[in-house]
């Protein structure tokens, strides 16, 4: 029997090995298997499971997605807001009526604020009939029209329209908001996507680690048994066989606990027969970014946060014209029609009522004017720390951009040395595997050689997955990402 199975050991290993080398002569490193070097093997999803596309992914999450779903909310309540805020410029009638046992009285008030000039028109029209009192004139007709125009303070559309425009502005503020919001879900999205596929393929280097550690507990036992191993290679065989063992249960508990985070920002149940399809990691590098002074200038134009920043400014310019406007006087021009008549019927007295009209100014300057002089002074602060917050705002989206380039470079640059690491740790195990089997070594090297192929494959498999989603992420550092044409979402 020990005859017989040291026959099968050699003879398997004279299969695999090159010719033997002469006396003194390390064998020459055998081509690595392409299990060892190349991740050929895409694993797929679970069966039964229902797979989506990146695009379609990240479209599910957009619109279930919980926490941008309350971002949309807040758009749509920044809309009522400045609906309000229009609503001021629209005409306000208020119908009266009242009956008492002296006699009856309706009528109408009405106003107007203009536009632009920061007037107001008001109006009101009553008619009272008393037909208790014997007189013989119990109908009463009144009307009145009055035009109110500030010549120094509140003047101008600045001050017009100033609640409106804080309002769009909030609105806007909101929208812009919303969109980074879809941005930063959908790199979480596409990160959650490829940690999934990443987490399959190294379910699957544990995979092919665990059998090639069972095979070489099997050799060292049956070499063992013909003498050609000690006890001590055994034990490290099964020591490596059950150490990858305990790795493949945390492989299989990581791709699990990937599957459901994927799913949570999907808005999904965590057992939601949702995956990704079976996506390849190795054609994942493409070419390279454009060059960096170009990526900046479009961040600068074009980035939503510089946007905000700048209108932001814009507003506080604003927010300091009206305050140093509000320490103006107070000059008012104003413009009364009148007309009041009385008859026996309501035609009669509107058609006999006296015209009056007046013209006149009034002003007013209060003496103690503390809370204009400070809010004057808030405005002047507060514009200066925007503009120290915009150029700051800058300078961040610069370095984000700079960051985003030089990680997408390092990763490049990373994935060739990790795949020419992979092939010389395949190779290494490789040469490992043949000296023990021949006998000028033990399986320690063997071993070692494996956790180290293991390691090579797992930071492969690492990069490959976090290279889209550099890519992604510099997209959106420069300004470009538009999730709807980047996603068809």
């Amino acid at each position: 029997m020990g005859l017989w199975v040291s026959f099968v050991v050699g003879h398997a290993a004279a299969q695999e090995a090159p010719p033997s080398p002469t006396p003194g002569q390390e064998p020459a490193p055998p081509e690595p298997g392409p299990d060892e070097v190349q991740l050929e093997a895409v694993p797929g999803p679970a069966p039964g499971a229902r797979t989506l596309s990146l695009g379609a992914t990240v479209s599910l999450a957009l619109e279930r997605n919980f926490g941008l779903l309350s971002q949309a909310d807040g758009v749509t309540a920044a809309g009522f807001r400045v609906g309000v805020a229009r609503a001021q410029f629209l005409p306000r009638l208020t119908p009266r009526w009242s009956r008492t046992s002296d006699g009856t009285s309706f009528g109408l008030d009405a106003s107007q604020r203009l536009p632009w000039t920061g007037g107001t028109i008001e109006g009101a029209a009553t008619f009272t009939s008393d037909e208790q009192s014997g007189n013989p004139a119990p109908r009463n007709a009144a009307a009145s029209l009055l035009l109110r125009q500030p010549l120094l303070r509140g003047v101008g559309p600045n001050a017009t329209f100033y609640d409106l425009t804080l309002s769009r502005r909030a609105r806007q503020n909101q929208e812009r908001s919303y969109e980074l919001g879809r941005q930063r879900l959908a790199i979480q999205v596409t990160s959650a996507f490829y940690n999934v596929i990443a987490q399959r393929q190294l379910l699957t280097v544990s995979e092919q680690s665990l059998k090639r550690s069972r095979s070489l507990l099997k050799a060292s036992e049956a070499r063992l048994k013909v003498g050609l191993a000690s006890k001590l290679d055994v034990f490290r065989a099964e020591l490596q066989a059950a150490q990858t063992e305990d790795s493949l249960v945390r492989s299989e508990a990581a791709l699990e606990s990937a599957k459901e985070q994927l799913r949570a920002l999907l808005a999904l149940p965590p057992d939601d027969p949702v995956e990704p399809p079976s996506v390849s990691l190795m054609d994942t590098v493409t070419a390279e970014p454009e060059p960096l002074e170009a990526l900046v200038a479009r961040a600068l134009e074009s980035r939503i946060e510089i946007l905000e920043a700048r209108d932001q400014v814009a507003d506080a310019r604003r927010t300091l014209s009206l305050a140093r406007q509000n320490l103006l006087p107070q000059l008012d021009a104003t413009l009364a029609v009148s007309r009041l008549g009385a008859g026996p019927s309501f035609a009669d007295a509107w058609s006999f009522a006296d015209t009056r009209t007046t013209l006149g100014f009034t002003t007013s300057y209060p003496l103690e004017r503390s809370a204009d002089k400070a809010n004057r002074a808030l405005a002047e602060v507060d514009l200066s720390s925007r503009e120290r917050a915009l150029h700051q705002r800058e300078l961040e989206v610069e370095a984000e951009v700079r960051a985003a380039v030089r990680e997408l470079l390092r990763i490049r640059k990373s994935v060739d040395l990790q795949k020419q690491a992979v092939e010389v740790a395949a190779q290494q195990r490789r040469l490992a595997t043949l000296r023990y089997e021949r006998g000028l070594a033990s399986n320690f090297d063997v071993v070692d050689a494996e956790g180290s192929l293991v390691l090579a494959r797992s930071a492969l498999v690492g990069l490959l997955a976090s290279y889209k989603v550099a890519e992604v992420e510099l997209k959106r550092a420069a300004g470009t990402l538009d999730v709807t044409t980047e996603f068809g979402s």
